[in-house]
């Protein structure tokens, strides 16, 4: 495990909204589920409601959630940014290779390619680390979706 791995974890969080409107979603598909089988006294029906909690939990990966959160945070950190790797990149100048003799022109490359260069992986641990807290969610959902589309019928032998 990488050293910035474990503040990140406490760090960058799935935001609130995305996770109360993701477990609200998934309670009413299941109350809608226990309604209909309830109405039609046939179980059937949550079992059909439990295959659907599970394209749920697909449609939750593939939306791609965590980037454009992760993009919106990054297009905002870059403008304050700048001004921390400048100053970082004049004190340390020896680690950018970066001499009385070099231009300025070439100073702006090495300063683009260096914040460039962090924000890229800023943006990587972000998404990893947020992915890894919304796969957590999804698994619990396509488990729940997947134990009730196999066994909800069976309670119609109850």
């Amino acid at each position: 495990m990488r050293s910035n791995t474990k503040p990140a974890k406490k760090l960058f969080k799935i935001p609130t909204h995305y996770l109360a409107s993701g477990y609200l979603l998934t309670v009413l598909i299941l109350a809608l589920g226990i309604s209909l089988s309830l109405y039609l006294n046939d179980w059937m029906w949550l079992g059909r409601f439990g295959a659907f909690l599970v394209c749920l939990a697909l449609m939750f990966e593939v939306t791609g959630l965590p980037e454009k959160f992760v993009n919106k945070a990054v297009e905002m950190a870059e403008e304050i940014t700048i001004e921390t790797v400048f100053h970082q990149m004049m004190k340390h100048n020896y680690l950018y290779g970066i001499s009385p003799e070099t231009t300025d022109e070439q100073l702006a490359v090495i300063f683009d390619r260096e914040h460039r260069r962090r924000l890229i992986l800023t943006s990587d641990l972000m998404i990893n680390t947020i992915k890894q807290k919304i796969q957590k969610h999804e698994f619990f959902v396509a488990s729940v979706g997947t134990i009730l589309w196999a066994f909800a019928d069976l309670l119609n032998k109850v």
